[in-house]
This record gives C-alpha cells, structure tokens and sequence, in this order.
C-alpha cells in the first residue's frame, strides 16, 4: 500500500527509515521528497552518499557489491538509487528483491532512497515492487488538481515569506496550468522581489514583467514569430541562469502538442494544452507555416529531450547529461523556429 505524502512527512519528522521508494507524476515533489530524505540522513549524522542512475547498461552487480559492503568513512550511507525508465529488468528485479529481503530481515544499515517515474498499476503490481513497499515506505507524488492549486501556491509562498492574496495565487495557477516547477520557480521570483505585505495579481503581473530573469514563456513567442535568433538566444540565457531542463521542455512541448493539434483541425486537442483563448490565433497562423508532420516530428524530437533528461540513451548518462540536453534542445527550437513554407 502506498503512503500519501502528508503521512510521508509525518515518519520523516519521527525518524529515518532504511528504505524509500518515491515516485509520481511530479518531479518537483519527488526531488523535494529525495531531498528531505537526505538533509534529515545528515543531520543524523550520514554524511556518505553514492548515487547510482539506471539505465541499459547498468551493472546491478555492482550495486548489490556496493550495498553489501561497509564504507571506510562512515557506519552508515546514503544510497540514491535512480529508475528514470522504472524497468530493472530480470538482473536488476532480483537484486531490489534481495535489497527488500535484508532491509525486512533488519539486516541492512544503510538508508537506500530508490526514485522511480510514474506508480502506474503495471508498475505496482510487479514482484519487485511489492517487495519494496512491503519492506520500506513507499510514496506516490501525484498532480495536485488544478482547483487545488492556488491554495498550494499560496501555502508554498508563505514558507517563502511572500503572502498571496486570491487572485494572485489564481493568476499564478493559471500561467503555469498544473506544473509545479514552474509555480515553484515562480514563487522564488516573487520572494527576490521582497515584495511588503499581501501581494495581489496586479503587483505579481508587474514584478515579474519587470525582472531582468528570462521568463521560459518567452519561448512561446520566439517559436510563435519564427524568431530563430531570440530562441536560441533565450535557451542559452535560461542555461546560463541554471534554470531546470524539464521546465523548458514543457514549455516548448506544450506549444508543439497545440500547433500539432491546430494543424491537424484537432480543436479538442488545442483546448487540451489549456492555451488561452485568445492565444488561439496566433497559434492557428503559425500551425499553417509548416507541414503537420513537421510539429509531429519535432514533438517526437521533445521526447528524445526527455529521455535524454532522464538519462536514458547516449550521452545522457552524466551528472550533468553531458550538456547532450541543451544541445538537444538547441535542435528542436532551431526547427521549431524555422521560417514558413
């Protein structure tokens, strides 16, 4: 059975346990998640940490010698284990297995933290799994529904020090349309600002037009005027500033998953991106300057992006993706932006 996360932070508060299993539909929550595990570990005193990242050609060998082993430094470890694709495969289902059989039997001193993508039914039905959670605490991190997001904004502003009023939040919610990483990107904006007092919609429009930051939805309209100099320019600035991957991909994927549906007079599928009305024009226009299979092609170009992201295929299995990320995004916004027929 799976925790929610408010039982989740109620354990965290009372103590440490010898393994986590953290997944869900937002990376967001399932960092912050990670995090806390690992602040909470070190105020403990656990200051090792090894970090393992699945992909193909991973050698669990290696992870189950890692595990059984005693570390030189420090009677106890953080061991971060990452699952972007959240398939491990005949070796790698057999070695969790055994992590859940030692950490069960209580023979386990290390705290394991394993992060898996989406908890869909396949996935929490497989043997590997249920050892798992039967052994650990296992949490799903799902969307917060969208009529619940302004109070989530307003609550995560607080801890910011900035105080929301209404339609504040609400104007927030809406520029975000479910993604938590932007809301939360947005909030610390706002808290640089060290705004006085309530701040109300008009004081938020106002503050973030006027920051010198790059806003990511500027990409919307470099792709919407097929203005390829400014895209790439903007990239290069939001890496520069070190603003999240997955935040620009959605943008960008958002704004493809439209023009694809616009170009294809697919009228449900626009309003499924929840683009406001009145962008619907400029949209129209712009899905007409190219051929609907090339948006279908750079569309499956923002998946690549997000395995890439994920650290699944060549070149993407680095700390730091090995830069192949940005230059993956340089190439479907140097496509997107490409002039009319």
């Amino acid at each position: 059975m799976l925790a929610k996360p408010q039982e989740f932070e109620q354990r965290l508060a009372r103590g440490l346990e010898s393994l986590y299993v953290i997944g869900g539909d937002q990376p967001l929550l399932v960092q912050e998640a990670r995090d806390g595990i690992v602040a909470n570990a070190r105020e403990a005193g656990c200051e090792e940490r090894l970090r393992f990242e699945v992909d193909g050609k991973f050698d669990w060998g290696a992870l189950e010698s890692q595990g059984a082993s005693l570390s030189l430094f420090a009677s106890q470890r953080i061991i971060d284990l990452r699952m972007p694709g959240g398939k491990p495969g005949r070796v790698g289902s057999k070695a969790l297995s055994t992590l859940a059989e030692r950490v069960k039997g209580g023979g386990e001193s290390d705290i394991w933290i394993v992060s898996l993508p989406r908890l869909d039914n396949q996935l929490q039905k497989s043997a590997w799994f249920k050892a798992l959670a039967g052994a650990g605490l296992a949490v799903r991190f799902n969307d917060v529904p969208l009529a619940q997001l302004p109070a989530w904004i307003t609550r995560r502003a607080a801890t910011h020090g900035v105080r929301l009023e209404r339609d504040a939040a609400e104007l927030i919610a809406g520029r975000v349309e479910g993604n938590l990483l932007a809301a939360a990107q947005e909030i610390e904006k706002l808290a640089l600002m060290d705004l006085e007092g309530p701040v109300d919609a008009a004081r938020v429009a106002q503050g973030l037009a006027n920051q010198s930051r790059v806003d990511t939805f500027a990409l919307s309209d470099a792709v919407l005027d097929a203005d390829r100099q400014r895209g790439l320019y903007l990239l290069s600035r939001l890496r520069a500033e070190g603003t999240e991957p997955l935040l620009i991909l959605w943008v960008i994927a958002r704004d493809l998953r439209a023009l694809v549906a616009l170009a294809g007079n697919d009228q449900a599928g626009f309003k499924k991106t929840r683009i406001p009305a009145f962008l619907a024009r400029r949209y129209q226009a712009r899905a007409r300057a190219m051929p609907p299979g090339n948006w279908q092609r750079l569309l499956a170009g923002c998946a690549e992006v997000d395995r890439c992201i994920k650290g699944l295929g060549e070149g993407c299995n680095t700390a730091d993706g090995g830069g192949r990320v940005w230059a993956l995004l340089d190439r479907v916004m140097l496509h997107a932006t490409r002039p009319g027929r």
